[in-house]
């Protein structure tokens, strides 16, 4: 038998551990502050476009090292559940990204998203059918990049409590902003289905509007985050969501 002390071996396989999982998490931790930065405009659009690439590469390593089950186009999940009726501003037609470019910070050009619309008449982030909160869900496996959910009344952000979540599958990041609540941290780890907030009216865009959740998708092309048009996707993923509840 061998004299190594037991005690000792797995503190040191402790120690090895919390290392590995450290120097993974400060991949995403870094990603983050590039964000923060591109959200406040305090970073040239050339060095955030090399950052986000380094990231990406990174980022895709780290989620194939941890044997993440990847999500498919087909596969993507409704942002919610736990609802009744939905409907889609102006009928999904809302879609506009001609003037928008990631790079122009929090206050962007633009509606290079969807927003969804639960039931709620008077608008206070409850269903009005359920009597519950509206759950805002990951649409595929991935990492969370940015987790803000420190917004009060009376901030003058734009997007209240918001969420990136990286896609390793399609390179893209999935946008969720208004959220009432945000559950999850940066670096945190999902599965496609997982709640992630509550859907809900925060921000200055949306304090006086209907309580829905804001989706949006960047195809991260060369390190830049190219908005798309996913209408044709949230339709899909509605349609599967119906049909199993």
């Amino acid at each position: 038998m061998s004299n190594f002390p037991y005690p000792f071996f797995i503190i040191i396989c402790t120690i090895f551990i919390r290392y590995s999982f450290s120097q993974s998490t400060d991949i995403i931790f870094r990603w983050n502050n590039v964000d923060t930065l591109i959200r406040d405009k305090e970073i040239d659009s050339d060095d955030a476009v090399d950052s986000i690439s380094m990231y990406v590469t990174l980022t895709i390593k780290l989620c194939k090292k941890m044997g993440m089950n990847f999500t498919s186009r087909d596969n993507w999940v409704f942002p919610m559940s736990d609802l009744s009726k939905t409907s889609y501003r102006d009928n999904g037609f809302d879609y506009r990204d001609e003037d928008f470019d990631y790079f122009q910070g929090a206050e962007f050009y633009g509606h290079p998203a969807h927003d969804i619309f639960i039931l709620d008449a008077d608008s206070n982030a409850i269903e009005d059918s359920t009597g519950k909160h509206v759950n805002a869900v990951a649409m595929v496996s991935g990492v969370i990049i940015t987790a803000y959910g420190r917004w009060k009344m009376g901030d003058f952000g734009r997007a209240g409590n918001y969420i990136n979540l990286f896609d390793p599958k399609s390179k893209g990041i999935f946008y969720y902003s208004h959220l009432d609540s945000v559950f999850v941290r940066s670096g945190d780890i999902v599965k496609a289905g997982d709640v992630i907030g509550l859907v809900g009216r925060t921000g200055r865009k949306a304090l006086f509007g209907k309580t829905h959740v804001h989706i949006g998708y960047y195809k991260i092309i060369d390190g830049y985050p190219k908005p798309i048009d996913i209408l044709k996707d949230l339709y899909n993923a509605e349609k599967r969501f119906r049909n199993k509840y």
